[in-house]
């Protein structure tokens, strides 16, 4: 988590292309991991992403279940796509970030799941049980470990990290809920061309993924926004939707603030 990486001020240079962060505002010396996830820094995630190296952070995204499908007990699951090695340096920064990979809303809620739960990734499902109406019989769908992807420390860690984002000026700040610790990401993605390669010029999806309390999860929401238009930054318009339902949540629970 205090490992520093240099934030290059805000622009740099890979090959012929140039890595930028999405917030111009955004300009940063040396800063900790951990503030690399609160600042949403594409060039600190890149720094990241140079010290694993290509193999490493490809068989991370596997191991959260990304380029798979999840087995939910519904129709039509995409698996989305990490693409195969080698990865040019370029793409290595991009896909640090979250560009270069498709993912559905399932599979990031799912790794956010495995960080919440002690780093174990779960097979989701839907239909909580089923009475057969002859019988009366009740057959109850059981929750199946698919594998695990952290140990308890570095799950631990994870979320103490996700924490900072909600804290301060991180990008998380309004997905707070009063009472109540929250730890998540905020993201900010270029749309894809529907149709064809490339991205749609002024189109975004925004998003919030996170988990309360953070200090003894409960709930993982995840809340995705495609072409919002007033503003596109998930943490000006994904967040504010994932503090009301979150609130809506441990309210309904009669969960007891913590804070």
């Amino acid at each position: 988590p205090n490992t520093k990486v240099l934030g290059e001020n805000g622009s740099m240079k890979i090959g012929q292309r140039t890595i930028r962060e999405a917030d111009t505002k955004h300009s940063f010396g040396w800063i900790t991991a951990t503030e690399v996830l609160a600042h949403s820094s594409n060039i600190g995630s890149t720094k990241v992403a140079q010290m694993l190296g290509d193999e490493e952070l490809r068989e991370a995204y596997l191991r959260f279940g990304f380029g798979d499908v999840t087995g939910v007990d519904l129709p039509g699951e995409a698996r989305g796509r990490v693409l195969p090695l080698p990865w040019r340096d370029h793409l290595l920064a991009n896909i640090s970030f979250g560009h270069g990979v498709s993912t559905t809303a399932l599979q990031i809620a799912n790794a956010y799941a495995s960080i919440a739960n002690g780093g174990w990734l779960k097979r989701p499902f839907v239909v909580k049980s089923v009475r057969d109406p002859e019988t009366q019989e009740i057959l109850e769908t059981k929750p199946k470990t698919i594998r695990r992807v952290l140990g308890d420390d570095a799950a631990a860690k994870i979320r103490l990290m996700l924490s900072a984002t909600t804290m301060g000026e991180g990008t998380g700040v309004n997905a707070r809920v009063p009472g109540f610790p929250v730890a998540g990401k905020t993201g900010t993605a270029q749309r894809v061309l529907d149709g064809g390669r490339g991205y749609e010029t002024g189109a975004y999806i925004s998003s919030f993924a996170g988990f309360l309390p953070a200090n003894d999860p409960k709930y993982v929401i995840f809340v995705s926004l495609d072409r919002p238009m007033k503003n596109y930054y998930g943490g000006a318009v994904a967040a504010p939707v994932f503090s009301r339902i979150a609130r809506y949540a441990v309210s309904r629970a009669g969960l007891s603030p913590v804070l």
